[in-house]
Parts: C-alpha cells; sequence; structure tokens
C-alpha cells in the first residue's frame, strides 16, 4: 500500500552529518524567510525556481543548515532574518503553493528546509535554563550548563479511513469549508501506540468502536512539523455521535456518493481514492473468478 505523495521523496539523500569532502563539493541554497520558501523567477505563470547557485550569498548567514544531497551538490536551509536580505527579482512563496508548481524532490527538500530552519530559530536557548545552545553533530543541541538536549520536532498524528462494508465514514472538521468532508485524524498522545491513538480519536471524534487496524502509508506534513501515519480500519461497534467541535457533522458514505474531499496533496486523498479504487479492483477479481 505505499504510495508517493508530497512531501516525501525516498530518492533524495538526507543523510546526515555532512561528508567529510563537504567544503570541495558544489553548492546550492534554499532560502527561507517566516516559513515561506525564496523562489526565481517572481513571474507567477512560470514555473518557480527554489535552488539557488549564488554559494557567496549564503556563506556567512547565521542560520544555514544541511538538508540533503540532489544530483551531487549539498543543499544547505538558509535562513533569512528580514525582508531587506531578500535578493531583487526573487519573491516569498508559501511552502503548501508550491505543491504541484516544483517536483516531487524540490518540494520534499523544501518541506525539509522550512523545518530545519524553524528548529535552528527556536532552539537557540536552552528551554530549561536559557543558556545558549550548542550544536551537536547528529542535528541536535547540548546545553553546555544543564546539559539537555534537543532535537528538530517531529510530531506523529495518525489519519484512518474508517469502512463499513461499502461505505466510508468522512467527517466534517469545524475549520473546514462548509462542503468539504475528510476521514479523522489526531496527534498521538506520550505513552501511545499508534494503534491505541487510532481507536482513541475514532471514539472520542465520533464514538464508534473500530477493528481490523492496517498500516496504509505515511506522509511527511511540514505544517509545521508533523508526520501523517495513514492506517485503514473497519467499523466494528456503535452509532455515530460527533464531538461538536472538533467534528461538527459525520455519516457512511458510498463511492458514487461521495462529497467534496481533499485531493491528493495530502495523505487523506490518497486513502479516499485508495477505497474509490478498491470497488474498481473487487469487481476486476469477481470477473476473472467467473
Amino acid at each position: 500500500m505505499c504510495q508517493r505523495m508530497p512531501f516525501s521523496n525516498d530518492e533524495l539523500d538526507f543523510t546526515y552529518p555532512l561528508p567529510a569532502n563537504s567544503k570541495e563539493r558544489p553548492a546550492c541554497y534554499i532560502y527561507i524567510h517566516n516559513g515561506k520558501v525564496v523562489t526565481y523567477p517572481a513571474n507567477p505563470s512560470d514555473s518557480p525556481t527554489i535552488l539557488h547557485k549564488n554559494v557567496e550569498y549564503g556563506k556567512d548567514k547565521k542560520i544555514i543548515q544541511y538538508v540533503g544531497e540532489l544530483n551531487e551538490k549539498l543543499c544547505y536551509a538558509v535562513g533569512l532574518e528580514s525582508h531587506e536580505e531578500l535578493p531583487e527579482g526573487l519573491q516569498l512563496v508559501l511552502l503548501r503553493d508550491l505543491i504541484g508548481q516544483v517536483d516531487e524532490r524540490m518540494l520534499a527538500l523544501a518541506g525539509r528546509a522550512v523545518q530545519l530552519v524553524d528548529f535552528e530559530l527556536t532552539s537557540k536557548f536552552c528551554g530549561r535554563c536559557g543558556s545558549v545552545m550548542q550544536n551537536l553533530e547528529d542535528r541536535g543541541k547540548k546545553c553546555p550548563k544543564c546539559d539537555f538536549f534537543v532535537y528538530p520536532r517531529i510530531s506523529p498524528a495518525i489519519i484512518v479511513l474508517v469502512m463499513k462494508e461499502d461505505e466510508v465514514l468522512l467527517a466534517r472538521s469545524s475549520h473546514f469549508r462548509p462542503d468539504m468532508y475528510s476521514i479523522l485524524a489526531g496527534f498521538v498522545e506520550p505513552g501511545e501506540t499508534l494503534e491505541h491513538a487510532v481507536k482513541r480519536e475514532v471514539m472520542e471524534e465520533v464514538g464508534l468502536k473500530i477493528k481490523n487496524i492496517r498500516y496504509f502509508a505515511s506522509q511527511p506534513w511540514p505544517f509545521p512539523n508533523s508526520l501523517m501515519i495513514g492506517f485503514i480500519a473497519d467499523y466494528a461497534d456503535g452509532e455515530i455521535c460527533v464531538d461538536g467541535k472538533e467534528i461538527i457533522d459525520a455519516g457512511w458514505f458510498k463511492r458514487d456518493k461521495l462529497p467534496l474531499f481533499p485531493t491528493k496533496t495530502s495523505i487523506s486523498g490518497h486513502l479516499i481514492d485508495w477505497f474509490i479504487n478498491m470497488a474498481e479492483l473487487t469487481n476486476i477479481l469477481t470477473f476473472n473468478d467467473k
């Protein structure tokens, strides 16, 4: 069930730390400011370019993070501290707006760059005693005063497609547009397994028990630092009862009567698309068995 989706690309070499000969290797830069990516050209009708060759511009920056190797070039994320640092002729673009505008490798690099620059900005000082943090070789940071360690934050979140025979459970969140429905999702709690998180979220949000939980795929989701872990499950028992806060409506929908749902930009769209296509696969297998 492994799927390819935005912000995930296993072809990129994200190995850390830097190679031993890094100073002699060709480099390229992704410039980041306030969660946005610097693109060229500024003309929105053209396909944007996010990698820049201007090595000199990035050498003396205070915020610079290695994000991976692409086509034998070492790629670095450079954090700009103000709009005044933006080179002439370039523009800032929201990371989300790059989806569909750049290829998968560029999108994966951009998502990683935004997260690493944010980590650098938010981990300069120790969260325990306030001292200046020291960089470690494994991308972490250590406080020289109280020995507190910190690493780039990744927040695991589950997302689950629940089926009941030929119907799928879809719900409308309070922050969705009025006609948009999707599947259920939520963050994993401390000390909780992924499977327990799936059961808990479904029970909390719609009051249903589920069974036969199986893994589908995962997706890095850099808004701001989630890792979405997708599952499929079957309905076991209960009647839909929404919490009225996070979820304001939910119901069972047949494949040919689905409401508006997310595109395959996110793993939710991939899961729903899998449910739709499963009917076609079932029909083919049934036909071949006759």
